[in-house]
C-alpha cells in the first residue's frame, strides 16, 4: 500500500511540476508578445524583426495562468501536501499518552470527513450545478477542439477535487489509528528518517 500511495505521491508531483513549467512558458510568451514590437530594431536577421514587429500582446495568456495556479494550489494540496507540512498547534496532542492521542486523532479524523461530507453537496451545486456557473465564461479561453468559451465552474472545480482527496485521505488516517494507533509525532518520523538516511549511507 506504502509503494501506491508512494508513486501516486510522486505521479502528483510530477503533473504540478509540468503545470508550474507550462504556466513559466506562457509567462515567457506573454512578456515576448508584449514587448516583441518595441525591440524588432534589435533584431539583426530582417525577417525575423519583420515578423517581431507584426506581434502584438496575447490576451489569454493570463487567464490561463490564473487558471493553472489555482488548480496547481488545490491539486498541490489534495494529492502530496503531507500533514506535517501544515502549521498545527499539537501541545495538547503531544502532553496526552497514547490513549489520548488515539482518541484525538480519531476525533479529528472524524469532524473534517464530516465537515467534507457534509459541505460537498452545497458546494457541488454552487460550483457545477449553478446556472450562473455555467452562463458565466472565461472570456480570453476556448476549448481547442470546440472553440466554446471555458465556463468559469472549471476554475472552482479544483476545490471539489480537493475534497474529495482530503475525504479518502482521512478516512485511510482514521483506519490506520484505529488498527494500529495514533501516528507518530513529527519529531519521532523526523528521526526515523534520518536513521534511514544514515544507514544507506552506511
Amino acid at each position: 500500500m506504502k509503494t501506491i500511495l508512494s508513486r501516486l505521491s510522486r505521479g502528483a508531483e510530477f503533473i504540478a511540476a509540468m503545470a508550474l513549467a507550462a504556466i513559466f512558458v506562457i509567462f515567457m510568451l506573454q512578456i515576448f508578445t508584449r514587448y516583441a514590437a518595441k525591440i524588432a530594431w534589435l533584431m539583426p536577421i530582417p525577417p525575423v524583426s519583420a515578423w517581431m514587429s507584426t506581434l502584438e500582446p496575447i490576451g489569454w495568456t493570463v487567464s490561463l495562468i490564473s487558471l493553472l495556479w489555482v488548480w496547481i494550489i488545490f491539486f498541490s494540496c489534495a494529492f502530496f501536501v503531507r500533514d506535517r507540512d501544515h502549521v498545527a498547534f499539537d501541545i495538547v496532542y503531544h502532553s496526552m499518552n497514547e490513549r489520548g492521542r488515539r482518541v484525538l486523532a480519531v476525533l479529528g479524523a472524524l469532524i473534517v470527513v464530516g465537515t467534507m461530507l457534509y459541505s460537498f453537496w452545497p458546494t457541488w451545486d454552487a460550483i457545477m450545478v449553478s446556472r450562473l456557473m455555467e452562463l458565466k465564461k472565461i472570456q480570453t479561453l476556448r476549448v481547442p477542439i470546440t472553440g466554446d468559451k471555458i465556463a468559469i465552474k472549471w476554475l472552482f472545480a479544483s476545490y471539489i477535487l480537493l475534497m474529495v482527496a482530503v475525504v479518502l485521505r482521512y478516512l485511510w488516517s482514521l483506519y490506520h489509528v484505529i488498527r494500529y494507533g495514533p501516528p507518530e509525532d513529527h519529531q519521532e518520523q523526523l528521526l526515523k528518517e534520518l536513521a534511514g538516511e544514515d544507514g544507506g549511507e552506511s
